[in-house]
């Protein structure tokens, strides 16, 4: 709650823009590790708790937990607050939901969707032509399994209705298998509600008991909660900043703990044995978090068991959350260290790019233990956007293949071994033969099966399987997988390649704004040797950087970039970067 409060005063006073950052969130994933979302829901109620001090001293003190401190903040005003209040100290989350529906008529859920997970096991090749759409799709900002293959299944919707027969692609039974699915899931949530119901008398002295914060740290950012924002008001840029990177150290201990005794609570199955319904009963009552959170806390619990220095990095704030949760992603016994290692010396944003690279490798070398890549390796992989973007992986490449391809093999085994069957598909322009959707899919030999798989909502998983079912008997041994990625193709493919002025440049840095602290794509040339200074229109001397880091960064001083483009020197208030390699430092 206090580091929320410190965020949404940075907000307020636009403090991340003087430190070099093009918006807050960019600030928070850097600075404090922790993802946009989270950012926006904490800014958020502390926002709503300013005008409710009452409610902002219970949340503070423990007296309500913050599920029910956000339930209660967006119906309560001054003048009701204490009546909502004092029956949230009477009810569980779940009556007072109820309460609230009935007043406002407006109906309140706790945000929970049933998941499934979708498994296809496809050729190497068909693994590829997905990490390509995949590039498309996040080059048009649409990001995450969920919305990609959401989008995927729209597109390949709609080919099939304009292609198939009328009886074969029937959308009433479709829509009826839908509607089905989501009775079933209704119905198991009125079952779930009524044995929440029955378990509330057994559980509401457990429920309603206040916490206690023994620590006197605790106790001290307590208080300091309760008094709300005003006390933060005459704080400059650093002192704020500094404020959020104590928090976020703090924070990050109590995050490890709180998932270490979660995961030992599920093995002694204590949800049950206290007389909770579901385990989500128990997270929401018990610890104001919903289940999804809980569930993410005691994986990254799990994950660290086999990854001790991970843990004891975490645990001693030499790692955020963020870089935690994207090392347990990847690293394994043998390459813990080395992955460790290469998060104390990298941004968030090229962690996560680096992590994104090797989790390709394994799932397309089948070895577990990949080693962070070097500059050439991840050059490499790299060179497939390129491809997308550009529009050259419609064609072929055989004049233009990844880095390192003319050079001496990559001798580890993973890059090797994904670097090389993405030569070879790059080369043999798979996406110009099979985007012909008349011709029959080619019979050659598969270099190899990959299993993927997604998380997703039953909902997209029902569509999924209902469209594949109707489809398969029209495909021709083509797998659904591929049908999807090359209608998307097919209905995109003339977006690509568009021919601008300093595309070359923007097609180098993968059309994303090159300050290693943001990801935002409306990118403009940056002469890193300004022309005042003698610079020229060479590449080496361009970069792409957003209209924010170029005309309100480097041209409004707050950020610094020197150097070539091979080698960028980033300068920033509260850290340097140069290359890949970043370096804090003390803001004044």
């Amino acid at each position: 709650m206090r580091l929320g409060q410190v965020l949404e005063v940075m907000r307020r006073k636009a403090c991340c823009f003087e430190l070099g950052f093009s918006s807050l969130a960019a600030y928070a994933l850097e600075r404090c590790e922790r993802a946009g979302r989270w950012v926006e829901v904490a800014c958020c109620l502390a926002r709503r708790l300013e005008a409710l001090p009452l409610l902002r001293a219970a949340l503070a003190l423990g007296r309500v937990s913050w599920s029910m401190a956000e339930l209660l903040a967006r119906r309560a005003t001054p003048e009701e607050e204490a009546h909502w209040l004092a029956l949230a100290q009477r009810k569980t989350l779940r009556e007072m939901r109820q309460e609230m529906r009935e007043v406002s008529e407006v109906a309140l859920t706790d945000g929970r969707e049933a998941t499934c997970t979708l498994t296809c096991t496809v050729d190497r090749e068909e693994a590829w032509l997905f990490e390509a759409t995949r590039a498309l799709l996040d080059h048009f900002g649409t990001h995450g399994a969920e919305e990609q293959l959401e989008a995927l299944l729209a597109e390949g919707q709609g080919a099939l209705l304009a292609a198939l027969p009328a009886e074969a692609m029937d959308l009433q039974a479709l829509d009826a298998e839908r509607e089905a699915q989501q009775r079933w899931r209704e119905q198991l949530a009125r079952w779930r509600d009524e044995a929440e119901g029955c378990c509330e008398p057994r559980i509401r002295a457990a429920v309603l008991a206040p916490a206690l914060l023994e620590s006197a740290r605790a106790g001290e950012v307590a208080r300091q909660a309760a008094q709300g924002s005003e006390s933060l008001e005459g704080w400059k840029s650093g002192e704020l900043d500094a404020e959020v990177r104590e928090l976020a150290a703090a924070l990050a201990g109590h995050e490890l703990t709180l998932a270490q005794l979660l995961r030992s609570f599920q093995r002694a199955d204590g949800w049950r044995l206290l007389g909770y319904a579901t385990e989500t009963q128990y997270a929401r009552e018990r610890l104001g978090l919903s289940r999804s959170s809980v569930i993410a806390r005691r994986s990254l619990a799990l994950r660290l068991e086999a990854l001790p220095h991970i843990a004891a990095a975490l645990g001693a704030a030499h790692i955020g959350v963020e870089a935690a949760l994207q090392l347990v992603r990847i690293a394994t016994p043998c390459t813990e260290l080395a992955w460790l290692e290469r998060a104390r010396c990298r941004t968030v944003k090229h962690l996560r790019e680096e992590v994104a690279a090797a989790l390709v490798a394994v799932r397309l070398s089948g070895d577990a233990d990949c080693p962070p890549p070097e500059s050439e390796e991840l050059e490499g992989f790299q060179e497939l956007e390129r491809a997308v973007l550009s529009g050259q992986v419609l064609g072929g490449m055989a004049k233009r293949l990844p880095a390192g391809s003319g050079r001496k093999p990559f001798s580890r085994k993973p890059w090797r071994e994904m670097l090389g069957s993405l030569t070879a598909w790059l080369a043999g322009g798979a996406i110009e033969r099979a985007v012909q959707m008349s011709a029959a899919p080619r019979m050659t030999r598969s270099a190899g099966r990959v299993e993927l798989r997604w998380r997703v909502s039953c909902e997209l998983g029902s569509w999924w399987r209902s469209l594949e079912a109707r489809a398969r008997p029209f495909l021709r041994g083509m797998s659904w997988l591929k049908f999807l990625c090359l209608v998307f193709w097919k209905a995109w493919r003339h977006v690509l390649g568009v021919d601008v002025a300093w595309g070359q440049v923007y097609l180098r840095d993968l059309c994303r704004c090159s300050s290693p602290v943001c990801s935002r794509r409306d990118v403009t040339p940056h002469h890193l040797r300004f022309r005042s200074a003698g610079g020229g229109d060479a590449d080496e001397n361009m970069t792409s950087l957003c209209t924010w880091c170029h005309l309100f960064g480097v041209h409004g001083g707050r950020l610094r970039a020197t150097g070539s483009a091979g080698h960028i020197v980033w300068e920033l208030p509260c850290l340097r970067v140069e290359g890949r390699d970043r370096f804090l430092r003390i803001c004044s």
